[in-house]
């Protein structure tokens, strides 16, 4: 088991959001709002729900879960959230307390979009992940816009790739000594 010290659920996140290329996305994704067609608040809201959605359900994953209990999950995700509004451009954020004020609105987001885990049991279906996307879409009422649509899907995907990948590093085992080196130590 994986049991976080202090402070380590902030690094872990930090690595998250710069490992999973947040940023980048993010600003991709504004560039995809062709004209501003989805108001910048709104489209980050989203986004980040839906980021924090797809957290949320790659740590379900077993290997995960089995490592990282509950709480520290809980804290991570906190921490993800709050992280990824410190490097976002889209919206000026003025100090903590509205940053927090935000979390609490991208966990909301996150926690709605849950649902399409409990409604999702044909395993040869697209997935809930795609179901989540097109919520996002429908919410944003940019359904037109086929650029914007398709950087959703993207980044939801390699999203969860790099959350996967992440993780499968974070909790390898450290590999074993080499025979004989704790009598050369």
């Amino acid at each position: 088991m994986f049991i976080l010290k202090k402070n380590e659920s902030l690094d872990i996140s930090k690595k998250l959001v710069q490992n999973t290329g947040l940023k980048e996305s993010l600003d991709l994704l504004k560039e995809k709002n062709h004209a501003g067609a989805v108001e910048p608040a709104e489209l980050l809201r989203q986004i980040l729900g839906l980021s924090a959605c797809n957290l949320v359900r790659t740590m379900k994953e077993s290997f995960i879960a089995r490592e990282i209990m509950g709480e520290d999950q809980q804290d991570i995700i906190d921490d993800y959230v709050v992280e990824s509004l410190r490097h976002q451009s889209l919206v000026g954020l003025k100090d903590g307390a509205e940053r927090m004020d935000w979390c609490q609105e991208i966990l909301s987001v996150a926690e709605g979009l849950q649902v399409f885990w409990d409604k999702t049991e044909d395993s040869k279906g697209p997935g809930p992940r795609y179901f989540c996307v097109k919520e996002v879409l429908s919410r944003l009422g940019d359904s037109l816009n086929y650029e914007l649509r398709d950087a959703f899907f993207e980044f939801t995907y390699l999203q969860h790739k790099y959350f996967i990948d992440f993780f499968r590093a974070l909790l390898k085992p450290p590999p074993d000594p080499a025979p004989g080196a704790a009598e050369q130590a």
